[in-house]
């Protein structure tokens, strides 16, 4: 594995073969692995896709973590690695995505301040990703999350925001453009579904709403049918 005639496949073979299915215990084998291996040991070919790695098994093994200070460290380990990568290769766009999607989650589950501070670092991040190349489906679905998200905040948090920088004006129609667009380029993603269906229901669309039929990932799936009962609820009382 320290061969530098190995191509990334080659030399990334075993690696991937331990995240698997990436389950929680195949993640944090893969996770014992990545961590005994020196970047400085790692031919310099190799060393942003061992970053980005490192950041995806973080990122995808909170996912499993209930506590949430044990998964924003993990989310905060996940961004720092992402970010080491991308300023070792800012054209590496695998890397940039990875680093928007930690981003991501961290301006989505932090507190006020630290929630203003990543918002905008990912919305440059994500500028930086999407100058790369035409939108694919992560591109379009993190793009209409953050539409989403920007449309969605409070009169105190556009204020908070405006002490960082400027709010950017979007719409939740701008999100729902994205959204049905990465649906096009991917469809059954019960994430992406689900914020199709949020964004319907915040432009008052109810009937618009798809039922998310999914079990890609039972957190959307729940958070999905919830809405969709509120739908129900909201439709009758109306």
């Amino acid at each position: 594995m320290s061969s530098k005639s190995e191509g990334p496949q080659d030399f990334f073979n075993d690696l991937d073969e331990i995240s698997g299915d990436f389950s929680a215990q195949s993640l944090r084998q893969a996770l014992e692995k990545i961590e005994t291996m020196e970047l400085d040991h790692v031919p310099a070919e190799h060393r942003v896709g061992v970053l980005r790695r490192h950041a995806e098994y973080l990122y995808m093994l909170s996912n499993y973590q209930t506590m949430k200070d044990k998964r924003m460290e993990m989310l905060e380990n996940a961004f720092k690695k992402a970010r080491q990568g991308h300023v070792m290769d800012p054209t590496d766009l695998d890397c940039a995505k990875t680093l928007c999607s930690t981003c991501g989650r961290l301006a989505e589950e932090s507190s006020m301040k630290k929630k203003v501070d990543y918002g905008f670092k990912f919305k440059t991040y994500l500028d930086e990703a999407i100058a790369m190349c035409d939108p694919d489906f992560d591109l379009c679905h993190m793009r209409g999350r953050f539409c989403y998200t920007v449309a969605s905040l409070s009169f105190v948090e556009r204020c908070a925001a405006k002490m960082v920088g400027q709010v950017p004006d979007v719409s939740y129609q701008n999100a729902l453009d994205d959204l049905l667009k990465a649906d096009q380029l991917m469809q059954g993603s019960a994430e992406n579904q689900l914020f199709i269906g949020k964004t319907f229901l915040a432009m008052g669309n109810l009937a618009a709403t798809n039922k998310v039929d999914t079990v890609i990932d039972q957190e959307y799936v729940d958070e999905a049918k919830a809405l969709l009962e509120e739908k129900k609820l909201k439709a009758i009382k109306w």
